[in-house]
């Protein structure tokens, strides 16, 4: 069973609304990854994604968004195809908390985002969001969160941009947003591996003027 289009709700209007909603609840406590998961995915899984994204992006000291940010984008990606009713999201990253000051701190750089990008988000291009265009979407989502996993040098930013474009396309319906996202994360990773040939033929190179 994968999601389809009326699992994907057909406004934006509430976005930042809803980012607010666990901000209100992170003032008052520690909010566990399945808690916030669990908020989010009450109105829909792109909406988690794109919080997910956001976290990547706004810079959030003492919070990693490494391996284990790429992991939920990843679960919440999968679930979304194969079990659209339920998130599947290991215990163990289930439980970690996210602390009060870094949830606010994500908070207050992610929610004027969020209203500026709304703007700009209208259905349209829905060919790329709906049936065989949203299944491509999500996989798309799930290969940056790969690239977002890896500990590349300035590398989370670019990834976590293209999840949130390409999340938020598939909330909105708007097929443009989407495929600028995986436009996104298509340069970034062009770019990762171009820089990582680069360096391995300088390498190589190096290698061959050292004495035996």
């Amino acid at each position: 069973m994968t999601a389809t289009q009326s699992d994907l709700p057909s406004s934006s209007s509430s976005i930042a609304r809803d980012l607010l909603r666990l901000s209100a609840k992170g003032r008052r406590e520690a909010v566990s990854v399945q808690e916030a998961a669990q908020i989010f995915a009450d109105r829909s899984a792109p909406l988690l994604l794109v919080f997910l994204g956001l976290i990547g992006i706004v810079p959030s000291p003492g919070l990693p968004v490494g391996a284990l940010l790429g992991l939920v984008v990843i679960c919440v990606a999968v679930s979304m195809l194969v079990r659209p009713d339920r998130l599947l999201i290991p215990d163990f990253i289930g439980r970690r908390r996210l602390p009060p000051r870094t949830l606010r701190r994500v908070m207050r750089h992610a929610v004027p985002c969020v209203r500026r990008l709304e703007r700009w988000f209208r259905p349209r291009l829905t060919w790329a969001v709906t049936g065989a265009g949203m299944v491509v979407a999500v996989l798309g989502i799930a290969v940056q969160a790969i690239g977002l996993a890896l500990p590349l040098p300035f590398g989370n930013t670019p990834f976590a941009l293209g999840i949130v474009l390409t999340s938020l396309g598939l909330l909105t319906r708007d097929g443009l947003g989407a495929l600028a996202g995986h436009l996104v994360g298509g340069a970034a990773a062009a770019l990762f591996i171009s820089l990582g040939f680069g360096a391995a033929k300088a390498g190589a190179a190096l290698t061959g003027f050292l004495p035996l």
